[in-house]
């Protein structure tokens, strides 16, 4: 008898698919950067007085910038976001570009020393160690709690599914443990299994996972798109 067996291409295309359930609620909450950190980040730059000169200058005398990217802190401590199946470091993120309210006067010599804030060619950090991002450490980290949540979440609903692809061999089973895994097969994996006809009667085995959430997370998923 004919049955449709979880290939390694199959279970790829499956977590692929389990994986962009969540990839928009990843997406938002890294865009979602609080408004006032790149004025407010200019303006911890350098001192007042030194910000009115800049701006007292000819605009040729000087560049300007209308945003920088922004990837967290450098000396920072060992700080992590952790669950049983996931961690990401609390004081670091991939790139984010902070847009100004306006552009700003930048100087060709960006020192470190002088800013606090180390902008390289493609990215920037700033000192942890430099008491003037007190105010940017707890709103920052906060910021990448709301990513670790949703990045999570993703995590736990891929070892779900991995539970289940690698309790069974073949996909019969798997569906009648778990029928919301036929929403994240591809096509030509269903319309094999639709022409299968399967004589025996599976037995539902108890994979470890949290099947109700699961679907759930498949249904809304479903809903919301």
């Amino acid at each position: 008898m004919a049955t449709v067996r979880f290939s390694e291409s199959l279970k790829d295309d499956i977590n692929k698919n389990a994986k962009k359930m969540f990839e928009a609620n990843i997406s938002k909450a890294k865009r979602d950067v609080p408004a006032h950190w790149a004025d407010k980040m200019y303006q911890s730059f350098f001192p007042a007085e030194v910000i009115a000169k800049f701006k007292a200058l000819p605009d040729y005398a000087m560049d300007k910038e209308e945003n920088m990217t922004f990837c967290g802190f450098h000396n920072e401590p060992e700080d992590v976001f952790q669950t049983a199946e996931y961690s990401t470091k609390a004081y670091r993120c991939d790139g984010v570009r902070l847009e100004f309210s306006t552009a700003q006067p930048w100087p060709k010599n960006f020192s470190k020393e002088v800013t606090g804030f180390n902008n390289g060619y493609s990215s920037g950090t700033c000192d942890f160690n430099d008491t003037r991002w007190d105010w940017l450490k707890p709103e920052f980290k906060e910021y990448n709690r709301k990513i670790f949540e949703q990045e999570s979440k993703q995590e736990k609903f891929l070892e779900g599914v991995k539970s289940i692809i690698n309790t069974y061999s073949t996909l019969a089973p798997a569906l009648k443990a778990w029928p919301a895994l036929w929403d994240l097969i591809p096509d030509e994996a269903k319309e094999r299994h639709k022409k299968i006809v399967e004589k025996k009667k599976a037995e539902v085995a108890d994979i470890g996972a949290d099947l109700d959430g699961m679907t759930a997370a498949v249904t809304f998923n479903k809903l919301t798109k």
